[in-house]
């Protein structure tokens, strides 16, 4: 009896070992985690939840990924805020999570996938300089208060302009290369991946600003959830935040396996892929330590205020934006990473 009892159960563990869970994990082999991301498909930028779930760091902590995708952060932000508790983290870009904050949402940065704004404006061949783009047409998709309305905003911003000299013009998202390549605008701001795909289809346009330099103290984007998420699940939060950091250093380690998951998500080519890879690379966009530190979060806070998200009386506090303890605790856990000033 004790010998078959011995055999049935080196039999089981050979098939939790051929189904890649281990006995321990099976408890936490349920729990689901939603998360909203705010592009279909995703850019280069938002990789980070698809290598968690390609790499397995969402299955070394139990979690079985549930990655929705929208057109737009607002539209992540309200399947966060307005759902039926399928998602419990939200990725928007900056500008709707701290409007929503200042309309009263109890909502909380757990950590960021970018810091720096990785967008650039394109534009046609006859707009040289920021200072052409006066009587231009520019392209808005989502409209005024959309990341890239905000984003043309601190362009034109960056040369005296305002959006009073110049004509919005409103257009799908999926619809900016074709607007751009055809006149039917003649500058906007779109993602590097985006921009590459582009020049390559019309050499002759030209980036016309680089969104990392026209505000250098930005804060790009958050993985956000709400009070009442952070109360009930702190464990599945915590483990999502800590298998986030390894993908996000996952993605500096294995060039190669990074750019073949971006090839499958973003439908973007190798090229393009690799070559947005590179540049984000080179310039440590995604973080791997602390990433939401009080400086960077409140001087990206007043960029908002600055460029007119927000006014100066709404600005919320560091501490009503970020929670601060999963960080910390993942950080305990897989100790930092230092010797590079790219890490952050």
């Amino acid at each position: 009896m004790a010998r078959a009892t011995i055999w049935k159960g080196w039999l089981l563990a050979l098939g939790f070992l051929l189904a890649g869970v281990s006995p321990a994990g099976l408890a936490q082999a349920r729990r689901v985690l939603g998360i909203a991301m705010p592009t279909t498909p995703p850019n280069v930028v938002h990789l980070p939840p698809w290598i968690a779930q390609e790499g397995g760091m969402f299955a070394r902590y139990g979690i079985e990924p549930r990655i929705f995708t929208f057109e737009g952060g607002p539209s992540a932000l309200r399947a966060l805020l307005g759902g039926r508790g399928e998602v419990h983290i939200a990725a928007p870009g900056i500008p709707p999570f701290v409007s929503a904050l200042a309309r009263g949402a109890e909502l909380r940065a757990l950590y960021s996938y970018a810091m720096p704004h990785p967008v650039v404006m394109v534009a046609r061949p006859e707009v040289r300089r920021c200072e052409d783009l006066r009587g231009r047409k520019i392209g808005t998709p989502g409209g005024v208060g959309a990341y890239p309305e905000v984003m043309a905003r601190a362009v034109l911003q960056s040369c005296g302009l305002s959006p009073r000299d110049v004509q919005y013009v409103s257009i799908a998202t999926g619809a900016r290369v074709p607007a751009l390549l055809s006149g039917q605008i003649d500058a906007i701001t779109m993602h590097l991946d985006q921009a590459y795909e582009a020049l390559d289809q019309k050499r002759d346009l030209r980036i016309l600003a680089r969104l990392w330099e026209v505000l250098p103290r930005g804060w790009y984007a958050a993985y956000v959830t709400t009070g009442e998420i952070i109360r009930t699940e702190p464990q599945l939060l915590q483990d999502a935040v800590c298998a986030l950091i390894e993908a996000q250093r996952f993605i500096y380690q294995n060039r190669s396996r990074t750019i073949d998951i971006g090839v499958k998500y973003t439908k973007f080519s190798r090229d393009v892929v690799a070559r947005t890879y590179d540049e984000f690379t080179r310039r440590g966009l995604w973080p791997v330590n602390e990433a939401l530190h009080r400086d960077l979060v409140e001087s990206g806070i007043e960029t908002e205020v600055r460029i007119g998200t927000l006014s100066a009386a709404e600005r919320p506090t560091y501490d009503r934006a970020v929670e601060w303890g999963f960080v910390r605790a993942c950080l305990t856990k897989l100790g930092k990473w230092t010797g590079d000033p790219r890490w952050y």
